[in-house]
């Protein structure tokens, strides 16, 4: 029965989803991608074109509560870059009192604690100084590391019923265990028979 189990895994999951919808901006229109970190759900469409002066989204389901983080991108076009370098999507989702799906969005603007409906990037010539790109202004006196925004993240298998399958192996264990000791105990008696 517990071969069977694990041969067939199941998942309690709420019936409906959550969604949320990424809102994306570009200056003079280009491509959005979004970057799920580990283990988060795939947008419906990870890239997005955006044309100038229109928004678009992306939309992303969840049917799992959880706290989920994303990265969102402008590509570079014809020796332009786009500012600021990425935001971040932070989504909870939660179950309400009727036991349905909520999910939240807070966007955050990188290196900053600037929180913006939208992801609004806009049109930058590529610093021409590599110290240029990495400074960060601040007041004096503070000491702050600038961030490197996040790159591609490999997409891992699920490990939601990693404990179910760690009891079944220490069950399993102690059960070729006892089978040792009652073999031993038995053989002893067979021997002092003869």
């Amino acid at each position: 029965m517990l071969v069977t189990l694990c041969m067939f895994p199941f998942s309690a999951s709420a019936a409906e989803s959550a969604s949320v919808s990424i809102p994306i901006e570009i200056e003079g229109g280009g491509t959005a991608v979004m970057i799920p970190e580990v283990n988060c759900p795939l947008p419906e469409s990870s890239s997005v074109e955006v044309k100038d002066g229109a928004t678009e989204n992306i939309n992303i389901s969840f049917t799992t509560p959880g706290d989920y983080e994303y990265t969102v991108k402008a590509e570079a076009k014809d020796g332009l870059y786009y500012s600021p370098e990425y935001y971040t999507a932070a989504v909870a989702v939660r179950t309400d009192s009727s036991g349905e799906l909520a999910a939240t969005v807070v966007l955050t603007k990188a290196d900053s604690d600037y929180k913006p409906a939208k992801c609004r990037f806009e049109l930058t010539e590529k610093p021409t100084d590599e110290s240029e790109a990495n400074a960060v202004t601040q007041p004096a006196g503070t000491a702050q590391t600038p961030k490197n925004p996040p790159t591609s993240r490999p997409q891992t298998g699920d490990d939601s019923m990693l404990d179910i399958y760690l009891l079944i192996c220490i069950v399993a264990a102690g059960g070729l265990f006892m089978l040792a000791v009652i073999y031993s105990v038995s053989t002893e008696r067979l021997i002092k028979r003869k």
